[in-house]
């Protein structure tokens, strides 16, 4: 039977290996992990195996309903996970911490890895109920911008008094580690003194540990940051944004912009004076731009675009591709909205902004385009995979 300890084993080991950015858990499955893109079959003793490896004993690897139930069960803090997901007809996602037990004096005794967990219900093949789990590895710090690899324009351009400021891309994109980041970069070392509140679903990367450490070590913070989790501490992302009118922050951060609700409440935010930061599921500034005003009544859109684009600071949007030796590089897209970019698209038609946004990429920004040809004339991604992300990126 799957035990707590083969799970916390297997746990650790994803936290530990560079590359691992989830772990998949489903019944009459054996557990495999994302390493750099590509699937690999973990064993519940921690092993990664290689695709071209055959062994029959895989079978005895395989997770039952049962054993996922339990594992289920107990992420979701002892309760009855399958119950809560029919009552509500959807998926649930929560923090999950693991701390290593060991003896005394043992160098790792009492080292914690974060995860973040998603868990939803399916069929299986006999049209059979199946939970399907996704833990994803998070780190317990951030490095500073530039160890990403971070261009200095996006690090400029990342702060205002007021504004908005997105980061945008796909699952797994690096969204939160860019943005939390960022946040480090201005807890630990802005000349500014801060006021940041976060509402995220869940909360992923906890930076109060930076003023602790900096206190620690008899520095005297200028900032602070609280973390609010949805919906545990706040219902909705909506609501943590109206409350935050009331707490007075210099900058606040929301895990996602997902529905007209939250962009509407994100926008006042804005309009009232506050910097605000988050994220939305979109590759590009121009579909960012787009998807944002597509949610609005067709009568409501142009005053949503003239309010979007004048509350605007900076779009940066992020992939993850495969480099020549196996691992995974980020390439990035970035346009600053200054007031030169504003005046152009506050005059343009909904109906011509993304020509006019390519324009401005070129002149202002960066396009996604030349961070692939860089990758390419440094030897980091491959020909095929170059002409892939050319097809896909390439200006008009």
């Amino acid at each position: 039977m799957f035990s707590v300890e083969d799970l916390h084993r297997m746990l650790i080991v994803a936290s530990d290996t560079p590359g691992i950015s989830d772990l998949d858990f489903m019944s009459d499955h054996p557990v495999f992990v994302n390493w750099y893109g590509d699937r690999h079959v973990m064993r519940r003793d921690g092993t990664i195996l290689k695709g071209d490896e055959c062994d029959v004993s895989l079978l005895h690897e395989c997770i039952t309903p049962d054993e996922i139930r339990f594992i289920a069960n107990h992420l979701f803090r002892g309760a009855a996970a399958q119950e809560e997901m029919n009552r509500t007809q959807g998926g649930l996602n929560m923090a999950y911490l693991v701390e290593e037990k060991h003896a005394v004096g043992h160098a790792r005794r009492g080292a914690k890895h974060r995860f973040r967990v998603n868990m939803v219900q399916g069929k299986n093949t006999y049209d059979e109920t199946n939970v399907q789990i996704t833990i994803r590895p998070l780190p317990n710090m951030v490095k500073f911008p530039e160890d990403y690899g971070i261009p200095p324009e996006i690090i400029r351009h990342f702060f205002h008094t007021r504004g908005m400021v997105l980061v945008t891309g796909p699952t797994g994109s690096g969204k939160t580690t860019l943005l939390a980041s960022m946040l480090r970069d201005w807890l630990e070392r802005s000349t500014h003194s801060l006021k940041i509140i976060t509402a995220e679903d869940p909360i992923e990367i906890v930076l109060q540990e930076v003023i602790h450490q900096m206190l620690l070590s008899g520095r005297i913070p200028k900032s602070f940051i609280h973390h609010a989790e949805i919906p545990g501490n706040l219902k909705t992302f909506s609501l943590s944004i109206r409350e935050a009118v009331r707490r007075h922050p210099n900058a606040a951060l929301f895990g996602e912009l997902r529905d007209r609700e939250s962009i509407d409440a994100a926008l006042e935010l804005v309009l009232t004076g506050h910097l605000v930061l988050s994220t939305t599921h979109t590759t590009g500034v121009g579909s960012t731009i787009d998807r944002l005003i597509s949610g609005f009544p067709t009568e409501e859109k142009p005053m949503k675009k003239q309010d979007l684009v004048y509350s605007l600071r900076l779009v940066v949007s992020q992939l993850l591709v495969k480099t020549a030796d196996g691992k995974q590089t980020a390439i990035r897209e970035y346009l600053p909205f200054t007031t030169p970019v504003r005046k152009v698209l506050l005059e343009t038609p909904i109906e011509h902004l993304y020509p006019v946004i390519d324009r401005l990429l070129q002149q202002y920004g960066r396009p996604m385009i030349r961070d692939i040809e860089d990758r390419y004339r440094d030897g980091l991604i491959t020909e095929a995979t170059y002409r892939t992300l050319e097809e896909e990126h390439g200006l008009v």
